[in-house]
């Protein structure tokens, strides 16, 4: 798919799984066209992929141009004045607006052009007339240097949707950060806490719904319950399934190139129970001799992030704790880590005020405890209970140890490394129920098997042309394997209701691209299977353009009856070679 607005995670091929998430969502825009959308926020932690999830939504959208018009927005993470920060939302979602009707994606780059003057000569330039008074007037608003001239942006979008009969979809990330970083005054002294309260009827209207995301789950609930009550549907961004992390641990791999074994890889899935910032964490890691062939490679990586002060996992953590700590430690700074460990230590069960008073001999009030614990959920680092009367640990065994290493030892003498030792029993054992982790998962099997052919593709093919072409049968006489310019899965989600799969799509820019099925199983490749995938494959040839193209299948098993003369027919090339799966 083309990409329009510039997606943050790099290369558009990094973004990995998300299936179900972006299935929900893109089924909820496409009722937006129909009025029976509600608001949504997405709670969250950081890094675990919701702004990368929200901006290819956007994209999404954007390039299936069906009469739903996407708008992203990111509030800052610093203090603004809210006159500053309604002329950047209005001029945003302007040129966000125009871009989107003309389909000129430079429209959505113009930060260094932002500005009254930039967005009028485009709209007269673009035919777009009936923008100009609406610019114009919201310049005469935002002379006043008053809250009005946030109404008037904050509402336009859905006034803009009435005025043309449209539909539009807003989409807010970090949208805690308005209660937070936004300020009444230009002098920049008195906040703007119940900002969120001003969506309170704009979020209601099926025009032009919102999507919003926090970071800081506790932060935005906080603006939910206070000011937006009943207003938003709650929505949560979970660890990703097994097959999804595995596929990300081996794409990280492969365009970082940093090896991973097949074992090792599925020992990293559930070390980080599928948290896409653990994973991401662990590939970016400043480990020195990081190495994830070995199980001693994986443990120095993982103490590294737990323990060392440049440890990515580490310092996004220490956020979370320094914000709720500087809330409520007062004249005791051992009472919020004493909570915390405990709440850690007991994290499988549900924790009363009365059993952390009595068993911590806490000389504090209720009231003053309650206090504190509120603190402690809203900025994310414990969960509430089925009752106010309880709380719990959250339940992230990752977290837990880096806590225990880092205060710990002030409270009962614990010893850091034990956190390493623990993780290593953890293996041991799982080896021992599994014999070994890849044997435990045949399913994988022909996931790994891709893999590896893309490894190959990318690394070695048109390195050894004449080898790699040996493995293949009736490919065109003028082939050769290119340098390609990406190598990887294929998954069209822009059609939503007929989303397919295609194992292996390398693309080339002058040369042959490839798009090859990779089949890893004990039966054979039969006819149903080559016709089915030679569907998807011209699917995907018409979808992307792509000018020159072999189809080709990997079945190591071999194939069915009549496969090889339907290949024929069709110039599709096959292979049974076992050297496309091992390096």
């Amino acid at each position: 798919m083309q990409i329009y607005l510039k997606e943050r995670i790099g290369k558009p091929e990094l973004f990995t799984g998300r299936k179900k998430e972006l299935s929900f969502f893109l089924h909820w825009a496409d009722n937006i066209k129909e009025e029976v959308s509600k608001s949504i926020a997405i709670l969250s932690r950081r890094k675990t992929g919701k702004s990368a999830l929200l901006e290819r939504l956007f994209n999404i959208i954007f390039a299936q141009n069906n009469g739903l018009i996407p708008f992203y927005y990111q509030v800052d993470e610093h203090p603004q004045w809210i006159v500053d920060f309604a002329k950047d939302f209005f001029l945003s979602f302007i040129f966000q607006y125009i871009a989107f009707h003309t389909r000129k994606k430079e429209y959505l780059s113009l930060s260094l052009g932002k500005n009254f003057e930039t967005a009028l000569e485009i709209a007269k330039k673009e035919n777009l007339d009936f923008l100009i008074k609406h610019i114009e007037n919201f310049e005469r608003i935002a002379l006043k240097d008053d809250i009005s001239v946030w109404n008037f942006a904050r509402d336009f979008p859905r006034m803009i949707a009435e005025l043309r009969n449209e539909y539009i979809l807003q989409i807010i990330d970090e949208f805690q950060y308005m209660g937070k970083y936004i300020y009444r005054d230009k002098e920049i002294t008195r906040p703007f806490t119940e900002m969120a309260g001003t969506y309170y009827r704009t979020a209601e209207y099926k025009n032009a719904p919102l999507l919003i995301s926090g970071s800081w789950i506790g932060w935005l609930l906080q603006d939910l319950g206070n000011y937006l009550h009943g207003r938003f549907i709650r929505e949560t961004l979970d660890n990703m399934p097994e097959n999804e992390a595995i596929e990300m641990i081996f794409k990280y791999s492969l365009y970082l190139e940093i090896p991973v074994d097949s074992e090792i890889a599925e020992w990293m899935f559930y070390i980080t129970e599928g948290n896409p910032s653990y994973i991401s964490a662990l590939f970016y890691s400043r480990c020195p001799d990081k190495d994830f062939n070995t199980q001693q490679g994986l443990l120095k990586t993982l103490e590294f992030e737990l323990t060392h002060q440049k440890g990515l996992i580490k310092s996004t953590w220490m956020e979370y704790i320094g914000y709720a700590f500087a809330e409520i430690n007062g004249d005791n700074p051992q009472l919020a880590r004493s909570i915390l460990l405990y709440l850690c230590k007991n994290k499988h069960r549900q924790v009363s005020k009365k059993e952390l008073i009595e068993q911590l001999q806490l000389k504090i009030s209720d009231a003053d405890l309650e206090k504190r614990l509120e603190a402690l959920f809203y900025n994310d680092i414990i969960e509430r209970g089925t009752s106010n009367f309880y709380y719990q640990g959250i339940k992230d065994h990752i977290f837990e140890k880096l806590f225990r290493a880092e205060y710990a030892d002030e409270i009962d003498n614990f010893d850091p490394p034990v956190i390493i030792n623990e993780y290593r029993e953890l293996y041991e054992k799982l080896n021992k129920e599994h014999k070994s982790l890849k044997g435990a998962h045949a399913n994988l099997k022909g996931r790994y098997a891709e893999y590896d052919v893309i490894d190959n593709l990318r690394f070695r093919a048109y390195k050894k042309n004449d080898l790699f072409c040996s493995l293949m049968r009736n490919i065109p006489a003028d082939f050769r394997f290119a340098d390609y310019k990406s190598v990887w899965k294929y998954t069209d989600s822009v059609e939503s209701k007929r989303s397919f799969e295609i194992d292996v799509f390398a693309r080339a820019d002058d040369e042959y691209s490839l798009i090859g099925e990779v089949k890893n199983r004990i039966i054979k490749f039969d006819l149903s299977d080559a016709k089915e995938f030679l569907d998807k494959a011209n699917n995907l040839i018409e979808k992307e353009d792509i000018q020159k193209a072999v189809i080709f299948v990997l079945s190591i098993s071999g194939f069915g009856k009549g496969v090889p003369e339907f290949f024929e027919e069709n110039k599709m090339a096959w292979s049974e070679d076992e050297r496309w799966i091992n390096k």
